[in-house]
């Protein structure tokens, strides 16, 4: 609608996700670094956590691509699921036909796969939300470390209240499989900035170009250092400049994109937007290999 007349060759700010504008913060960067060399190396469960909005997911898609042809992997979205529902969606997200439903048999069935693998060959599953795992499922999890010389690696992604679950005196055996920890934080008044610059040049504008100063510092400040919601009130704000023929968004139409974000009338059509990119996942796993 607006792009034309701000001059942008796409929509700059998006909630649903889009690699071509990955922004790596110090802590997304060490995060990535960390699975992609946890999973090449076999090191065991990887735990991934930060909050809501702050880029998790996005983190799991540059992983999918960064990982080589050695490397089979299962992505499991919103796991609200069953240990034997998981087990059903890592076997077909391998591509592989269930020859028989009950856990046991699907158990054996997978450990058969892990045997016919190539020495060199790893299944990695990474499980997005991991926070609503059941503790059916997080007491499960460990049997897949005694699977196959370590063939089986392990990324749980999740919001902070995963960590707090799984140091319950119940999930002590899950706790102790998790051998790398990271946290992706929040991004700085100065990342925010430059997260903002860094998408905005990606269809050929800048910040100092669509938003006045004053504008700009609004906006990272409101957002505090989550992306997602610099990404819903940017939208608005050229979503709201654009009927008023203004080239440069200022703090007046900011103040009204925060409102109007804040308001329980209109807060659920902002939010449902992020949900249809991960409709196909919820409980389909999505292989790349």
């Amino acid at each position: 609608m607006y792009n034309k007349f701000y001059g942008f060759s796409e929509k700059p700010f998006e909630v649903t996700l889009n690699p071509r504008f990955l922004f790596l913060t110090p802590s997304h960067r060490e995060a990535l670094v960390s699975m992609i060399d946890g999973i090449k190396n076999r090191r065991g469960f990887i735990s991934i956590t930060g909050e809501a909005g702050t880029g998790k997911t996005d983190l799991i898609f540059a992983l999918l691509k960064s990982l080589n042809e050695k490397v089979k992997t299962v992505f499991i979205f919103h796991p609200t699921i069953t240990f034997k529902e998981l087990l059903e969606a890592i076997l077909m997200g391998l591509g592989l036909r269930i020859v028989e439903e009950s856990e046991p048999a699907l158990l054996y069935q997978f450990a058969t796969y892990l045997g016919q693998m190539d020495a060199d060959e790893i299944i990695a599953i990474i499980i997005d939300e991991a926070q609503t795992l059941s503790e059916e499922v997080l007491r499960n999890l460990p049997m897949f470390s005694d699977l196959e010389s370590k063939a089986v690696q392990m990324v749980l992604v999740g919001q902070p209240e995963f960590e707090n679950r799984i140091n319950s005196q119940g999930l002590r055996q899950m706790k102790q499989q998790i051998k790398i920890r990271c946290q992706i934080r929040r991004l700085t008044r100065e990342e925010s900035k430059n997260y903002i610059d860094h998408r905005l040049k990606l269809v050929g504008s800048s910040s100092s170009q669509v938003f006045t100063s004053k504008a700009l510092s609004m906006i990272c400040s409101h957002a505090q250092g989550i992306p997602r919601i610099i990404n819903i009130l940017c939208d608005n704000a050229f979503l709201k400049g654009y009927p008023l023929s203004q080239k440069r968004i200022d703090v007046d139409i900011i103040r009204r994109s925060i409102r109007d974000m804040e308001s329980p009338f209109l807060r659920k059509p902002f939010l449902s937007t992020i949900t249809p990119a991960f409709k196909k996942f919820r409980l389909f796993p999505l292989r790349q290999s």
